[in-house]
């Protein structure tokens, strides 16, 4: 087989493994890795300009189209979630995502029988040569989906190790019925969306001082 194919097989199963195994946690399903191997296949393998067609390798410099990318596109983020948030990388220590201030009956579109929310945030250090994953993660209260305005808050990640690899960020909404859910027992998220990408290679004291430089 195409060794390219080969590569794109394994790194489409690395990165839906930080989806399927919590705590953002979908549902397995064959057609999201077909979807997602295809686009890293036309949209990101084509960034690497260091070698030849049929040894092209995944770079971090050419993982810019991922970010938007909705892991189940029959349930972007987007189409259920009307809420503005930001993303912050602060020193390279740290994510934090800011939540705006909601209503979630007016702004979550709510699945049948669906009594509460709970927003997930996962940071994932990809290493597409050994196809490995470092993960930190975090996750809101439940949120009751009623009128009632939810304020502002925010979501704040370890930076994952080791530093060097992409860090990948991605948010899941999920929908929980808190009269028939189990404590203890996972539930399965709706939407899933890598938000941002980020070079994790940490500044340098040259780099630091430069910057300082520049500033006064």
């Amino acid at each position: 087989m195409n060794r390219e194919l080969i590569h794109i097989a394994r790194a489409s199963k690395l990165i839906l493994t930080v989806c399927y195994c919590g705590p953002v946690y979908m549902q397995p399903d064959r057609s999201r890795f077909r979807l997602l191997q295809r686009f890293l296949y036309r949209e990101v393998l084509k960034n690497d300009s260091s070698n030849t067609s049929g040894k092209r390798h995944i770079s971090m410099s050419g993982l810019r189209p991922l970010i938007g990318y909705d892991l189940d596109p029959q349930y972007a983020l987007s189409d259920f979630f009307d809420v503005y948030y930001t993303i912050n990388v602060q020193d390279y220590t740290k994510i934090m995502i800011d939540i705006s201030s909601f209503i979630p009956a007016a702004q979550v579109i709510i699945p049948t029988n669906a009594t509460h929310c709970r927003i997930i945030a996962v940071a994932a250090a990809l290493d597409f040569y050994s196809y490995s994953a470092y993960m930190q993660s975090t996750q809101s209260s439940l949120i009751p989906l009623n009128r009632d305005p939810v304020n502002a808050f925010n979501l704040t990640i370890p930076m994952p190790q080791p530093v060097g690899e992409p860090i990948v960020i991605l948010l899941g909404l999920s929908f929980i019925n808190g009269e028939i859910a189990e404590p203890g027992i996972p539930v399965y998220c709706q939407s899933v969306k890598i938000i941002h990408v980020e070079n994790a290679n940490p500044k340098t004291q040259t780099q630091i001082q430069a910057q300082t430089n520049a500033q006064i």
